[in-house]
């Protein structure tokens, strides 16, 4: 795709998620640093055009400032720009269709490293892990060693930070909101260390 401006992205009818959208919601906050991308603006980010607003936001918000970064120390982008319909997840068109803002977004902030909020934003960016998504991430957690890349960027994924998923545990009774927390905790070490 090439290099759009925001005037393109607030007039994109690229796919049917255009159809419904109150607004488009960009990507916002520092570049060369942490880039959060998650699945796609829900109910609040639509009405407000800015992402991360709505409670699984607020959740993420809690988490990093409990790492040591505020809301303005860290970006935030999704894998789909427009809200779908009653919060179902983005469809693969979709997803196709946004593939090259995203792109671009990662071009323009140059992150240190990417977190993938979400299933639906690792599928995104990790498209070949194997076996179940808390699983993958517990053992990404866990081996200590190199993340797998996006772009040439580390991506450390993560539970999605709604109650419904946040507030769940694994089958061997782990909090995934501890998984989570793991896994912002070392996207955070991995934004200040490549500084």
């Amino acid at each position: 795709m090439e290099c759009l401006s925001t005037a393109d992205a607030a007039t994109c009818t690229a796919c049917r998620l255009s159809q419904n959208r109150t607004r488009v919601v960009l990507p916002d906050g520092p570049r060369g640093g942490l880039l959060a991308i998650g699945e796609a603006p829900g109910r609040q980010e639509d009405a407000q055009g800015v992402g991360f607003v709505g409670i699984a936001g607020r959740n993420l918000d809690a988490a990093l400032a409990d790492c040591g970064l505020s809301r303005d120390q860290w970006a935030r982008s999704n894998i789909v720009r427009c809200r779908p319909p009653d919060n179902r997840k983005p469809r693969a068109d979709e997803v196709s269709a946004c593939a090259g803002w995203l792109d671009q977004t990662l071009q323009a902030w140059r992150p240190r490293v990417i977190l993938a909020v979400g299933q639906s934003a690792a599928e995104r960016l990790m498209p070949a892990w194997q076996g179940s998504y808390l699983d993958t991430v517990a053992r990404l957690l866990a081996d200590d060693g190199v993340p797998p890349v996006y772009g040439g960027v580390p991506v450390v994924p993560m539970p999605h930070t709604s109650p419904l998923a946040w507030n769940r545990r694994r089958p061997d009774g782990t909090p995934i909101r501890d998984i989570g927390m793991q896994a912002v905790r070392h996207a955070v070490a991995l934004a200040q260390s490549a500084t």
